[in-house]
This record gives C-alpha cells, structure tokens and sequence, in this order.
C-alpha cells in the first residue's frame, strides 16, 4: 500500500474527526474571506456613488457667491475643445402639496443640455415647460411625491451684491413657486449630481437654467462650471490659462460704460464696491484714470445746522470730476457745493461733521462721525452736477421719490424735507460733498473693495484697450474664477476613505482565531486517537519524516476541501454582514445602501489565507506527536514525566511573565498622571493585555508545577479535579486563555459604548451644554441676541426670553463625520466670534497645540500663525478619524480669490455636535470667503422649561429661511450610533467566537474523559457511582472556565479604568455583566453534556482493555 493510499483510507476511515476539522476551517476561511469581501463591497459602492456624483466631471468652478456669463462655458468648450457646461445651484426648501412634509437645505440646480451631457444622461427638462420640476430620488421619496404632483419650491434670491454689503437690502430674499413634478432623478439622470465627497445621496431639485437665472435676477448667469473629457488639458494650470484668455470683466460684475452727455468712460462694479485687485490695475491701466468711491452719509452738520441723507464721493486727482479735489487738499479737508453751503450756511474754513453707518459683523450697524474743514465751496454746474457719481445702490437709484428709499439702514423719513425731496428729483444722487480718495478709503473701505468707480477721458478705442488689459493682467481667481480638481479629489477621498475590510478584518479576528484555534484542537484530536497506529509505523520502520508527511497531507486536504468550501461560506457571512449594515446596522454606514462585490482576488485572498491558518495550526499542534517514541504511541499515554526539579523549571518562565508583568503593571499605575486622554486610554489597554499575559503565566506555571511537582494527595472531588486538569497543561491553557481573550476583547471594547444623554447637559459635555442645534437654508444676517435683530427677522424679543444664539457662517464642504464613508479633503468650515464659546467655556478640550502661547481653549482661534495660515478646532473624530490629522496638522484650501489657505489644526474637542466640520475665527472667514454672507449654523441656549415653545416659535418664524432644529442630544446621539454600532457589531461577532471558544471547552473535555474512560471505569468499580463522576468532571473544567472569566474581566477593568474615571455612568455594566454570565453558563453547559456523553455506555468495557 503506498502512503498516498493510506492517506486516503485513513480519511475515510476517520470520516468524523476529518469533517470536524473540514467545518472549523470552513468557518475560519468563511469569516476571513467574508470580512474582506465587505470591503470590496463598500469599495465598489463609493466608486459607483462617484460616478453617480460626477458623471464625467474632472474639473469645476464652485459656488463662491460669484456670477458669471453662461456664454463663458462655450468660449471654453470652443477653446479645449473638450465640453464645459455652466449651472446654477442655489439653496432652498421644498414642500409637498399639501404642506405636511417639508425638506430643508435643499440644492436648487439649473441646468440644461450641456450638464446632462458631461452627466452622460437624457436631460428630463428637456421635453417639459419652465413650471415643471425633477426631484432626486431622495427628494422624492422623503416627500412622498411622484411625477405629476405638485410641490412648493422656495428659493433664496442672492441679490447683485453680498447681503453684507453697506446698503445692501436685507428684505425679498426668497422667492416661492408652484411647480409640478416631471420625472424622478435616479443615478442614470445624474440625480446624485453632487461635488462633494459624501455617500449620503444628496438632496437635489433640477429645473431649467434659463428659468432660474431669471427667478433670482441673474439672467444669462451661472456660478458653477463643469469641465470633462479634458485629455492633454487635464491639469487645472491648463484650464485656468483658458479661463485667462476667455474671461470678460462682465464675467466679474464689472462694466464698463460712456457716461451719457460727456466724454468719459467709467469702469464700475454690479456688485457696487470693485474689488481691490481690480481696481488697482484698473488706475493703472491709463494716467490720467480718477478713482471714486462714493458712500452714502446719514448727515452732514455745522453747529446746529444738519443736512440728511447725502452722497458724499472720495475722489482722486485728476482731470474731469478729479479737479474737484486739488492734489494739495488735505485728508481733513473736504470741497461741498453751493446747494449745501447754502443749507448749512458753510463757508470756507468752517468745520462740518459727517455722520454715516458701517456695517460690522452680523449687521449689526455702527454710526461714525468725523470732522472736516471746508476747503472750497464749488457751484452747481461743471463736473459737479454729476448724479452718475452715486454707485447703483439697489432700492435707491431706481427710486423716483427718496420717501420711498429702501436702503438696507434704518432711514428716520421724518427728517427728510422737501427741499431734500427736490434736491432729489433735481440732482438724483449727485453728491453734496468730496473728500480726497485717501481720506475716502480709510473711512469707507471694506472687504469687498475700496473704489465705487473709475473713469478714463474717453477716446475711441479705450473700451476695448481697457478690457483687454485688465483681463489679461487680473487673475480671473480673484474673481472666483478657477478651476478645482474635484475627481481627483474624489478619487483621493475615495481610496483614502474606512477601509471597510480591514475594519471588518479586525471585528471578526476573535471569531477567526477561535476557529483557527478549534481547527488545532480537532486535528491533534484526531492525531493523538491514532497514536497506537502512528507508533505501529514507527516501530515497523517508517521514518518519522514520512509518517508527518502522510499526516500533514491527510490534514492539508483535509483544510483544502475547507478552504474552498470556506469560500462559499465567506460570501453567505459577507451577505449576512451587508444585511446587518442595511438593518440593524445601518448607523455604521450612515443608512447607505451597500452594494454586493467581492473580486476574485479578495476570495482567492481569503481562500489562501484561511488555507494557510489551518496548516499552520496543523503544523503546530503535530510536531511533538510524532516526536515520540514508538512504545509510548503504542501505549496510548502520551503524558511526558517530569521531576520535581523539571517541574518548577517548566513552570518558573510562566511564574516569571506573571511576575514582571504584575510588577510593570503596578508601576504603571503609580506613575500614570492625567494627559492627552486618548494616549492615556491606549495606555491603560496595553496594562491590560499585559496583565491578561501576566494571568496566563500564572495559570501555565501552576498547571505545569502541579502536573508533576506537587507531592501533597488531594482526596477531595475538588482536589482530584485540579489536580486532573494539570495533567494535560497545554489543553488546560488553551481553554483559559481562549475563553480570557475573549471576555477580554468584548468586555474592554464594551466598556466604550456611549449614551450621549448621559451627561449632556454640562458645558463641557458633547453639547456644550446648549440645547439646539440648527441650520439654516438661506443665511441670516442679524445678531438674534439684540432686539434689533429679532425685530428684523419678525422675532418678537419676548418670546425669545433668556434665549441666547451662537451663529456661524458657514464656508461648505465635504462632510468630515464618522457618517461620511470618504475621507473628507476639504472639510466643511465654520466661522465664529470665539469670545462667544470662550466665555461659555463650551465643550471640552480633547488636546491643543502647545508652544507656549498665552492663548488657551477657544482663544486658540486668535493665535498668530505665518501668512496664509489660519487655526482652526475640531472635534477628535473630526480630526482623527474624518481626516486622518492630528494638532498641528494642515489642510490646504483655496478662498475665494484662488489663494492658498492653509487651516492648522491647533485644538482637539471631545465628540461634540460640531462634529464634521473645522471652526475658524469670524474675522479670518470674512477675510477667506467676504462674499459669503450671513449665518447658517447656530448653537441655541433655552431655558430647559420652554424648549418646546421656543421650538416652535424659530421654526415657524423663520420657516422661509428653512430653519430646522435638532436637539443637541440627538445630534450628539447620531454621531455617537456610528461609534455605538461598531462596538455592536463586534460584540455580535466577538460573541460568536466566544460560543465557538466554549465549543472548544467542551471539546477538551469531552476528548479528555474519552482518553480516560479505563480510569473513570477504574474509579466506578472502586465505588464512584456516575453521579459522582460528573461532578468532578464539572468541577474539574469549571475551574478552567472560572480561571479563563478571572483573568479576563481583571484584565479587562485594567483597561477600562479611563472610561471608569471619566464617566462611569455610561459604562454598560449590567449587560456586560450578563455577557459574561452568560458566557459562564454556556462554557458550564458544555462541560456538562461533554461529560455526560463521556460516561454514557458500558464504563467496565474500558477497563478490560487497560
């Protein structure tokens, strides 16, 4: 018979024992191939979701509250010659018909032809008239609507200039129509369309880009640009070169007009300030060029003399209007024409006071008075009748009647007389004063620029000359024209992202090593049965080399035919794992839907793998088998003897780890001081484990000493039994710390588990102690803190008693939560007065930046860092896990110009509700983003009594503004579900490598007392009835279990004393407790029915054949 031969007939032979071990390798390889296989399935979701996003989009100019031609897109088609395709997006609201159900923060999108292009779809507008909409899926279904319904769409109206602009209105700022739904936006009609890294679908609404540009009073406009199938021009260098060479000034607000009945040309911004980019090379681009900044003054006064309600332009020199500010005038001197001089009875060398308002962050309106002497007195004819000289200020230059002015400043009607009234309809805006432009722009400068105007003596040919020039010498990026690599963003983010595998890989490594450590067991089971067969062979002359080969080969196919069976088993647990991500585990995933993928590769992976563990453990546990000598094989004992002196020299290395890791643990604790408390909480986790190796020693030193050093008779059940369980001290081992590890595992990650309503009430808690947290779809603009505020937004200041606002500007970006599967780029940022969570002291500090700077906590956000570089505070799973940071970090940016902003990161929160997002400074936000106006994210102080009522009254009032409120503690509870279900899902998969753990228990027990049946007969004719008999095989396996239970949960406290110290009251205990109760009963459980089949039948049978 050949070995090949034998190696078959022995399978078949042992049939039982083979397809044991075939399952325990089927589960090992099932759990390893199954969590890998999760990974290419989240994989493939995020690829797929970004093709839905994008569609063939590489490059885009995003929203930056900029407008610019629609026609740009075909000048840069015709230039790359690749397609570019311009749309609208704005924010909303959409309600169904009959109002029940509303969505806030809604992305209103215009498109047409050209975006369905690049999104490689039909364009569903394209048959249906200007009243129809197309909903996204998501809109759709969270509405409740279908095609042919009706729905209400509100829209912000962003105006021709930024709402923070002095003299911008802050009423009509929305607009609502009545639409009908045309079709259903899936993937395949670019419905996902979104440039943001998130899975989450998005919430969009799409209707025709002509349309819209017309509902919100930009006609022929668009803020976003996307460009595709770029080939050699696939590097944003390339495209903004095109953008350079294709931009007009309209494309920048700026034209560029004759000035009816003179012979000037002035240059002048929609957006009334000219940017001060552009205006500088704009005085350069001729010498005799004037700069005008024009503003408007509340009053001009001398003594008791006032005048309302004036135009008053910073002029420079020059000839036309600028000599009428010689280039000798001083910055405190001022010219003022007749018509005033007569109001206020000036004359030359008389002081006059100017009042006026600027405009300070939240609109909050701040009046100035300073003083100037009258210099000259100019009449009224020439260049200084010029109403042209007033800039374009919405709801003042098309008014016929300056009584019904509606400037964006409270104006007292009341002082307006009529001979204002016929100043007005004589001379319209024509100022009453001037000043020097330097004495102008120190005054009346702000972030948007400091010129109202500039004028050329015209001459035929300077349009154009001018055009030309400024387009060719101003970087269209200041303007907000610049390209962005958003797909190689996606990319980045994409492949950069949780890497689901890995995760997974590691969720169910206690499930795979339980297995792999039962393959093990099984198989030197199996072995040590046929030890009298092995002995046979040895003694008959076969080398022992042959004799492992033929068994490491029966064993090797054994664990092929599992690995392969393995597989298919993988993708079941990958499906049952998918399940659990789309039902009770959906929190992990933030409610996507995880599409089904597994690679070849990631199989054959698995396979290999699963294949590899389980002859590694074959190997492992078969060496010292067939190492022994033929007579003691034959005999069936294959216990070794040792002497006492061997005896404690086997045991003194556990004895030893035991003591040293006692030693170090005790040391540790008492040096440990406070720190950065996730440093310390990894700490404390490794004092656990060694700890766990530190019992483990203890229990490998005792079991080896008893086994064959301990003289003292045990004559109690109890006695017997230990002393019994010494006698296989390696099966003994592998019981304790199989079942250590794992209440260890889950014990210690359990622990971690948060209830956010725990303690969140406090200041320093995941809240800040506040109680809402809201977001807004169009932004508002004033301080909700001050009666005026209120008064502006429709708020009765009553109702709002003892309530207080925290308002932040908001800067969009990608979703850097634990719910965006992505890793974020560039993540969303927030800008804040810092004083206002300073003087709270709002959320607790996780770390900062420490270089010895006065500043601490939030007045980290002051701290003076290089040029370009601004601090910024996150929350630590922001940080670390959202974006792979750490304090001192940087994430690179570009602001609204296309400069390089750079956020370092300089403090870390605990899990707070601003979670997802970065917080800057207010002041450098306006200085990144000016022309992003308002607030859009608000923390709300309430009385804990009236919640509910002041609730109630925000939302109602600002229900235009699509204001929604989340309690704080459910927006910290949603962040915290993430966390929570991963704790979940290891749980469930630590649970059942624990029941394969105590499967292994009882399959120790029940391979001992079968290898012991002559000795239990033995004991049964010497007077021991079966009763008895079980009772110390329970006693003597229960130890073990009690052993394993010991050493873990010890271990386990070690580990969790951070979380022990800084809220106990979160701590699980009672279903941590009933874990490892439970735990106990299923290993004693086992024990008993492996005792019981071991003592069923004729026990005296075995004792003949002793």
């Amino acid at each position: 018979m050949s070995l090949w031969q034998l190696a078959v007939r022995s399978l078949r032979f042992y049939w039982r024992t083979n397809v044991a071990v075939l399952m325990a390798v089927v589960v090992a390889t099932g759990a390893l191939t199954g969590a890998l296989a999760v990974g290419d399935s989240v994989r493939h979701t995020l690829r797929r979701t970004q093709e839905a996003r994008l569609g063939r989009t590489e490059f885009a100019v995003v929203p930056q509250g900029r407008y610019f031609r629609t026609a740009l897109a075909d000048d840069l088609t015709e230039k790359l010659d690749s397609p570019v395709a311009p749309a609208l997006q704005i924010s909303g609201l959409v309600t169904n018909d009959d109002g029940s159900r509303r969505l806030n923060r809604v992305e209103v999108l215009g498109v047409d032809d050209r975006f369905y292009a690049i999104g490689a779809a039909e364009n569903p507008l394209e048959s249906d008239g200007d009243e129809t909409i197309v909903l996204s899926e998501a809109v759709a279904e969270r509405l409740g609507v279908s095609v042919g319904d009706e729905v209400l769409l509100r829209i912000e109206k962003p105006g021709l200039m930024p709402r923070d602009v002095p003299l911008a209105s802050d009423v009509d700022r929305t607009a609502a129509f009545r639409l009908k739904v045309g079709r259903i936006a899936g993937e395949g009609l670019f419905g996902r369309f979104d440039l943001r890294a998130n899975q989450v679908a998005p919430l969009n609404v799409f209707v025709p880009l002509a349309w819209l540009g017309e509902q919100i009073e930009q006609p022929g406009r668009a803020n976003v640009l996307l460009a595709a199938d770029l080939g050699e021009f696939s590097a944003a260098e390339h495209l903004n070169a095109a953008v350079q060479s294709c931009w007009k000034l309209t494309d920048a607000d700026i034209e560029l007009r004759k000035l009816e009945g003179s012979s000037w040309l002035e240059l002048r911004s929609r957006r009334i300030f000219i940017e001060n980019e552009i205006g500088s090379e704009a005085l350069k681009a001729e010498s005799e060029a004037v700069g005008i900044l024009t503003y408007f003054v509340n009053s001009i006064r001398l003594d008791e003399r006032s005048t309302p309600y004036s135009m008053v332009a910073a002029v420079g020199s020059g000839p036309g209007v600028g000599a009428l500010v010689p280039s000798a005038m001083g910055s405190d001197e001022i010219v003022i024409n007749q018509w005033l001089a007569d109001d206020l009875a000036a004359a030359v060398g008389d002081s006059v006071e100017l009042s006026y308002y600027l405009v300070g962050p939240m609109r909050q309106l701040y009046e100035r008075t300073i003083s100037f002497r009258v210099a000259a007195i100019v009449p009224m004819e020439g260049a200084t009748l010029d109403p042209h000289l007033m800039p374009d200020f919405p709801g003042l230059v098309d008014v016929d009647n300056c009584r019904d002015w509606e400037a964006g400043i409270p104006i007292d009607l009341d002082r307006i007389r009529p001979k204002d009234e016929a100043y007005w309809d004589d001379y319209r805006g024509t100022p009453k004063a001037f000043v020097t432009l330097d004495a102008g722009r120190s005054e009346w400068s702000n972030r948007y620029g400091n010129l109202t105007a500039v004028r050329y003596p015209w001459r035929a040919g300077l349009e154009e000359k001018i055009e030309a020039d400024l387009t060719s010498r101003v970087d269209p990026a200041t303007v907000g024209l610049f390209f962005q690599p958003v797909r190689q963003r996606a990319l980045r983010a994409r492949r950069e992202g949780t890497d689901f595998g890995q995760l997974f890989l590691g969720l169910s490594m206690f499930l795979i090593a339980a297995a792999v450590i039962l393959t093990g067991l099984l198989f030197v089971f199996g072995v040590e049965s046929r030890c009298e067969q092995v002995g046979l062979l040895l003694a008959v002359g076969l080398p022992a080399t042959r004799i492992k080969r033929v068994l490491v080969g029966e064993g090797a196919l054994v664990a092929l035919v599992g690995a392969v069976l393995g597989v298919g088993a993988g993708l079941l647990y990958m499906r049952l794992l998918l399940y659990g991500l789309s039902t009770s585990w959906s929190g992990a995933v933030a409610g996507t839907r995880i599409h089904f993928r597994a690679e070849p590769a990631t199989l054959l992976l698995g396979g290999l793998g699963g294949l590899l563990a389980a002859l590694l453990a074959i190997w492992v546990t078969l060496r010292r088998h067939v190492s022994q000598s033929p007579q003691r094989l034959m005999s069936g004992n294959l216990e070794t003897p040792y002497s006492r002196r061997a005896a404690w020299s086997r045991g003194r290395w556990g004895l030893i780890l035991a003591a040293g890791s006692f030693v170090t643990v005790a040391i540790f604790l008492a040096v440990m001081n406070a720190g950065d408390s996730q440093v310390v909480a990894g700490l404390f986790f490794g004092a656990g484990v060694l700890l766990l190796l530190g019992g483990l020693g203890l229990c490998q030193g005792l079991l080896r000493i008893v086994a064959s050093g301990w003289r003292r008779p045990m004559v109690s059940l109890g006695g017997l039994g230990f002393r019994n369980t010494a006698r296989r001290s390696g099966r003994s081992l592998a019981v304790v710390g199989l079942l250590a590890c794992g209440v260890f595992m889950v014990m210690a990650v359990g622990a971690n588990r948060r209830d956010p309503m725990a303690l969140s009430q406090g200041r320093s808690s995941g809240t800040g102690g506040f109680a809402f947290y809201g977001e807004s779809s169009v932004p508002l603009l004033h301080d909700m803190n001050t009666q005026e505020g209120c008064e502006a937004l429709g708020l009765g200041r009553d109702d709002l008693e003892g309530v207080e606002f925290v308002q932040f500007r908001v800067h969009e970006g990608d979703d850097a939560s634990c719910l965006n599967l992505n890793r974020a780029q560039q993540p969303r940022l927030l800008g804040v007065s810092s004083g206002e969570l300073s003087r709270r002291k709002a959320f607790r500090f996780n770390r900062i930046l420490d270089r010895g700077q006065e500043e601490e906590g939030w007045d980290l956000l002051r701290m003076d860092l290089e040029a370009g570089s601004v601090p910024a505070i996150g929350d630590y799973p922001t940080v670390f896990w959202g974006l792979g940071k750490n304090i001192g970090d940087e994430l690179e940016y570009s602001d609204e110009k296309g400069r390089v902003l750079r956020v370092r990161v300089v403090g870390m929160l605990e899990s707070s509700v601003l979670q997802g997002s970065l917080v800057i400074a207010e002041n450098e936000f306006l200085a990144r983003f000016p022309s992003e106006s308002g607030y859009r994210a608000f923390l709300i102080d309430v009385p804990a009594d009236r919640s509910g009522a002041v609730e109630g009254v925000l939302t109602s009032t600002l229900r235009d503004f699509g204001l929604v409120l989340t309690p704080a503690v459910e927006r910290l509870a949603a962040f915290s579900a993430v966390e929570n279900t991963y704790l979940s899902i290891f749980t469930a998969l630590g649970g059942l490598g624990l029941i394969l753990g105590c499967v292994g228990v009882g399959l120790v027990v029940l391979r001992n007392m079968l290898e012991r049946r002559g000795e239990l007969a033995m004991l049964q004719a010497a007077g021991f009835d079966r009763h008895t008999l079980q009772r110390m095989i329970f006693y003597e396996h229960w130890g073990l279990v009690l052993s394993g239970l010991l050493c873990g949960v010890a271990a386990a406290l070690m580990a969790v004393i951070p979380a022990l110290r800084s809220s106990p009251g979160q701590i699980p205990f009672v279903s941590l407790a009933l874990t490892v109760a439970g735990i106990a009963v299923l290993s004693g459980l086992w024990v008993w029915i492996a005792g019981t089949l071991a003592l069923r039948g004729a026990l005296l049978d075995a004792l003949r054949t002793e």
